[in-house]
């Protein structure tokens, strides 16, 4: 018979692009969430689901967190500032550092101090571990990349493994691009593309490691319950395509002819070292390990996914 502390997950992050749909696919599985957020006006989309409630928390470690902790079966850490919004400066890569190294150490420390510990930690990570130039394939043991989202994504994972009681089963899933209708990159390529300024940035070769977001929440839950899988998750579908591919299947879907590529130059010179590897870099990434865990895609390819994204998008 399962206990309340079994079917209890404790997230960080709940309030953003993947968070706000895992809590749902979480309770579809029977779950109880508690969600950690420094705004709980963020949590008014589950007010009246008894099985979601919200904490106030900044980021830093406190005793009742620990307390949370014990009652939880397991911890997800999403928290941090998106990437690309805006160029590095040095400010942005301060409060990019901060947001995810600050609440994944904090977050680590309660399950040291907890009495109980949780039996999983599944922290988020990115495919921006890998080199941004290489179009090697990039499979879970391959080192990390150079570079200041290199630096970071590395530096990110390294505080979850060093922090994280042993007891517990770490899981770090190193996501790609997510493709949702409710924010990322799908509505900011559609806009122009449906307005005939839409392209690629520079030559559009660069490789693009993406998921659904529908496969994201849903794989998430599966490496929750999937006791023998542990350590870095390449979190990414199957098929691999290229900046330039998804721009014209976007294209293709809204009856838009997309030929107008953004230069090289012109990223670099409004967006920095942000544009340089976010933007125009990419890598060929693997997903066979969480493929052979058996998470079983929904969205395999980009023309099921982008099918699937504009059957749900309003009419403009």
């Amino acid at each position: 018979m399962e206990t309340d502390n079994q079917k209890q997950i404790l997230i960080a992050g709940a309030t953003g692009l993947i968070g706000s749909v895992l809590v749902n696919v979480l309770v579809d599985n029977g779950y109880k969430v508690v969600v950690l957020t420094r705004n709980k006006q963020r949590t008014d989309q589950w007010n009246g689901n008894k099985m979601v409630s919200s904490i106030k928390w900044f980021g830093s470690f406190t005793t009742w967190l620990a307390r949370e902790v014990e009652n939880s079966y397991g911890v997800i850490n999403l928290a941090g500032e998106n990437i690309a919004t805006k160029r590095w400066s040095r400010r942005r890569r301060m409060q990019l550092i901060r947001s995810r190294l600050g609440t994944t150490y904090a977050l680590a420390k309660a399950c040291h101090y907890a009495t109980k510990k949780p039996s999983v930690f599944i922290q988020a990570s990115a495919t921006g571990y890998y080199p941004f130039n290489s179009t090697d394939t990039q499979t879970e043991d391959a080192k990390p990349g150079k570079g200041f989202l290199a630096r970071l994504t590395n530096d990110w994972e390294s505080v979850a493994k060093h922090e994280v009681p042993s007891e517990t089963r770490l899981v770090l899933i190193r996501t790609g691009i997510v493709l949702s209708k409710n924010g990322g990159m799908i509505p900011k390529l559609a806009l122009p593309v449906k307005l005939f300024a839409g392209g690629w940035f520079g030559s559009g070769k660069q490789y693009l490691p993406w998921v659904h977001i529908s496969d994201e929440a849903n794989a998430i839950v599966h490496l929750l319950q999937s006791h023998s899988t542990q350590g870095a998750v390449n979190l990414v579908a199957p098929q691999t395509i290229t900046q330039k591919q998804l721009v014209k299947t976007l294209a293709k879907k809204l009856n838009r002819i997309a030929w107008v590529p953004i230069p090289a130059f012109a990223i670099k010179l409004i967006f920095g070292q942000m544009g340089k590897e976010a933007l125009l870099g990419g890598c060929r990434v693997d997903s066979s390990k969480l493929v052979e865990s058996g998470y079983k895609f929904q969205y395999p390819t980009i023309s099921d996914a982008i099918q699937d994204i504009f059957k749900k998008l309003p009419k403009p």
